[in-house]
């Protein structure tokens, strides 16, 4: 095949023929193609930069490459920056090393103050030609109640057998969570509605606190609205509620049966934290559900849970930068402030 890049533009989706956007998605996401077809615009916030972005290449007539984008305002140090993930970057397999990432980072990157994202060996390689900071500080974990539920036990052990093997280690588990859960009556696990998710908003702001020297995200009613109220998952989600503590979580059942802790009251609450993972580690094997996750970029709350509820650690790679120096000096010695709600960690599994 006779390929000129010269002949290759560049394109926000929103301008680009549907079926062709959809046909690229076919190819590279198949087991993702339904939700993208219905909400790659929402996914990527395309009314925030007024639907300049997702950015895609195309070439005679058919998408080769997109470059994702999830935009949203930080507080960095204190200062009001845009930001942005770099999401879905891929390119067809046949149209790769011809330098066709180079150039959708290069036009990405004109958008933001600030870039971030999580990436594979691949793109991090695009990523550091222009001078991305790359770091394994972060922190995914995994809470296990009925672990050979786990998709990934599919097709290496029969059924029974893993149902014999959760039944042994069942016990275990629910030994590691009865220690810090709550009774059955002390907390509340409600179908998110506007009137509960308000109660939860208004308690994550009345608590929250903007730390020195951190990065993070603006998570206003605008963002709010955009990334819980408008979102294609929303029937998933469900607000934990204590006396003074509320979390907004996703039971899922598209990757086995897991429950996704995405967006707590306070942060800075480890102990209410341990107590919500395992009060749902409670639940999740009363309910069948095979693991848990919680992402936090901070090092001690995520060492503490690590020791308090036996979770396993993931350590995602994560890469930022920005044009600015003054900032991108500013991001080597922040503290990030991320959790799972922030990214599209929901998204792609």
């Amino acid at each position: 095949m006779t390929f000129n890049k010269d002949e290759v533009s560049i394109y926000s989706a929103c301008d680009v023929d549907s079926t062709l956007l959809i046909d690229f998605y076919r190819k590279v996401y198949p087991n993702r193609l339904n939700s993208l077809e219905l909400n790659w615009k929402w996914l990527n916030r395309s009314d925030f930069y007024e639907n300049k972005i997702p950015l895609v290449l195309v070439y005679k007539n058919q998408v080769l490459a997109q470059s994702g984008m999830i935009p949203f305002n930080i507080s960095m140090c204190g200062d009001l920056q845009t930001a942005s993930w770099f999401i879905d970057f891929i390119i067809l397999p046949e149209f790769q090393k011809h330098g066709l990432g180079s150039i959708l980072t290069k036009e990405w990157m004109t958008f933001s103050d600030c870039f971030v994202t999580f990436c594979n060996e691949k793109s991090i390689g695009v990523f550091k030609k222009f001078g991305w900071i790359e770091s394994f500080d972060t922190y995914m974990h995994l809470n296990f109640m009925l672990p050979f539920k786990h998709p990934g036990f599919d097709g290496i052990l029969p059924a029974f057998i893993r149902s014999i093997f959760n039944y042994i280690s069942y016990p275990v588990f629910f030994l590691i969570y009865s220690r810090h859960s709550y009774s059955n009556a002390s907390y509340h696990l409600e179908k998110l509605n506007e009137e509960s998710f308000n109660a939860f908003f208004h308690l994550y702001t009345k608590t929250k606190v903007i730390s020195e020297n951190t990065v993070s995200p603006i998570r206003d009613m605008e963002y709010a609205k955009w990334r819980v109220l408008n979102s294609p998952n929303k029937d998933k989600y469900f607000i934990y509620k204590t006396e003074k503590f509320s979390a907004l979580v996703s039971l899922n059942n598209n990757h086995g049966e897991y429950i996704d802790i995405l967006w707590v009251s306070d942060i800075n609450e480890k102990i209410e934290i341990k107590k919500l993972i395992s009060t749902l580690g409670i639940y999740g094997i009363k309910n069948g559900f095979s693991y848990i996750r919680f992402y936090t970029s901070k090092k001690e709350l995520s060492d503490y849970i690590k020791n308090k509820t036996k979770s396993i650690v993931r350590h995602p790679r994560f890469a930022y930068f920005s044009k600015v120096e003054s900032i991108l000096e500013k991001l080597k010695s922040a503290n990030w402030d991320f959790e799972l709600i922030d990214s599209d960690f929901e998204h792609v599994k």
